[in-house]
């Protein structure tokens, strides 16, 4: 990130903070800490992470509020079809196919490496290994990586998905025509490690905020029109 967008970032954050106190979590046990996917906290902040990607808090905790109630655990998610998955998700979830397929791969990929359903070995890897780790199971997005990273394990990262992007290259903080990974790579570097949770917290909230300012209906007019007469 050049000083500029640096300043810009700053600036942002400086503006959300007029309407947001910072309060209020961004992790699975804080937006869903009725419903637990899995015992294992950083699997489940991985499961709940995937439903957020490229999605929203609300439709998020819809999806982790039907899988827990249809299916028995994790291991009954994993043996699911894609088509099973996106159904039990529910039709309105963004990109339900494509993200069902995802989850599926990256579940079953962690069991066959673990020989059961969890991130425990995490505890004995650094921060470099366990970055190779994630990055090297198929299908999962950085975004997700990142926020396991983050909010998992509390070390520094940014996750940063296309809907956040697309928000934040609006505002010039980051070049909106760069790969996703390269802009996440720039905010990494642009953001101090002891700010990255705030910020990426913040930020998030943000992003929520503006998806539903953009949904709300437009006040009416009040004329009343009839076929050749206006009024």
């Amino acid at each position: 990130m050049t000083p500029e967008m640096i300043d810009m970032l700053n600036t942002l954050i400086k503006e959300i903070e007029k309407t947001h106190d910072g309060s209020g979590g961004v992790g699975a046990n804080d937006l869903i800490p009725g419903t637990v996917l899995c015992d294992d906290a950083l699997l489940n902040e991985l499961v709940f992470s995937m439903l957020l990607w490229e999605s929203s808090f609300e439709h998020a905790k819809k999806a982790a509020g039907r899988i827990s109630e249809e299916l028995v655990d994790l291991n009954e998610l994993r043996v699911c079809t894609g088509d099973e998955l996106a159904l039990i998700m529910g039709a309105r979830m963004p990109r339900g196919g494509e993200r069902a397929r995802r989850l599926l791969r990256v579940l079953n990929e962690i069991y066959d490496r673990e020989n059961t359903l969890s991130l425990s070995v995490f505890s004995e890897m650094s921060k470099r290994e366990v970055q190779e780790y994630l990055e090297g199971i198929d299908g999962l997005p950085r975004f997700v990586s990142a926020r396991v990273i983050l909010l998992g394990l509390d070390w520094h990262a940014f996750p940063l998905d296309e809907r956040l992007a697309k928000l934040l290259g609006s505002k010039n903080i980051i070049t909106a025509s760069e790969a996703l990974n390269h802009q996440a790579a720039q905010l990494e570097r642009g953001v101090r490690a002891s700010d990255s949770l705030r910020t990426y917290s913040l930020i998030e909230h943000w992003a929520q905020n503006q998806r539903g300012s953009s949904r709300s209906p437009k006040p009416r007019s009040g004329k009343k029109t009839t076929k050749g007469v206006s009024s």
